[in-house]
């Protein structure tokens, strides 16, 4: 199951549905890590309680910890479908890109990911400032989903060297710095700056990136 915001998270309805267990299980399930990102971006990490999911997924507390240990149980299952939809979303997108246009996969990578965390707050929220609240379970799952970042960018890399369009190798570990460095100015804008767009990132994100790679855009 994805944290898709396409689909239908409404109530179930009351009394004999016709619906059968597993469909039962999946909605409630889903409605539950939806309530998790949304209460935590809503009202921060450490505040957050289970009650406060259950009540705004309108689920009960039984219903709860059928699925869950705990809250934090919850918000690691909640952020692994989230990473889960926002990789699934930047492949769709890079798809259709010339796999030779190196440049045009930096930015679409980089317009894309903005786009999911204008469109949905609660991703971009639990992805870059409550996560870091949330204990070792999310910390080591934010590593993977910076991982991912980095190989995406050095495998960019890699095409524009082999077509001669940047000039020199680069220390691997500059990638891992390069999705640091990203990860804290989306953190600092949504801290300091929630009224401006994250998407107006975007032109100094890939400006940033090609200067790492060793071609500045003048």
């Amino acid at each position: 199951m994805s944290l898709d915001p396409a689909v239908d998270r409404a109530r179930l309805p009351r009394g004999t549905h016709g619906l059968d267990r597993t469909t039962v299980e999946k909605s409630q399930r889903f409605r539950l890590m939806r309530s998790a990102l949304e209460s935590v971006a809503e009202r921060g990490y450490a505040p957050t309680t289970v009650a406060d999911i259950v009540a705004r997924a309108g689920v009960s507390r039984r219903t709860f910890y059928q699925f869950f240990t705990d809250r934090d149980d919850c918000f690691a299952a909640a952020y692994d479908e989230a990473v889960a939809y926002v990789i699934a979303t930047l492949d769709a997108a890079t798809a259709s890109a010339p796999r030779t246009d190196w440049r045009t996969l930096v930015h679409t990578t980089l317009v894309e990911y903005l786009r999911v965390l204008t469109e949905h707050g609660e991703f971009a929220r639990a992805l870059h400032i409550e996560a870091l609240a949330a204990g070792p379970r999310v910390a080591r799952q934010r590593t993977v989903l910076k991982r991912v970042f980095a190989d995406r960018m050095r495998a960019a890399f890699i095409i524009g060297r082999a077509a001669g369009d940047i000039p020199a190798e680069i220390d691997p570990e500059f990638f891992d710095a390069l999705i640091g460095a990203i990860d804290d100015r989306i953190r600092d804008r949504l801290r300091l700056f929630e009224s401006e767009p994250l998407m107006e990132l975007a032109p100094q994100l890939y400006r940033f990136t090609l200067a790492v790679f060793g071609t500045p855009e003048r």
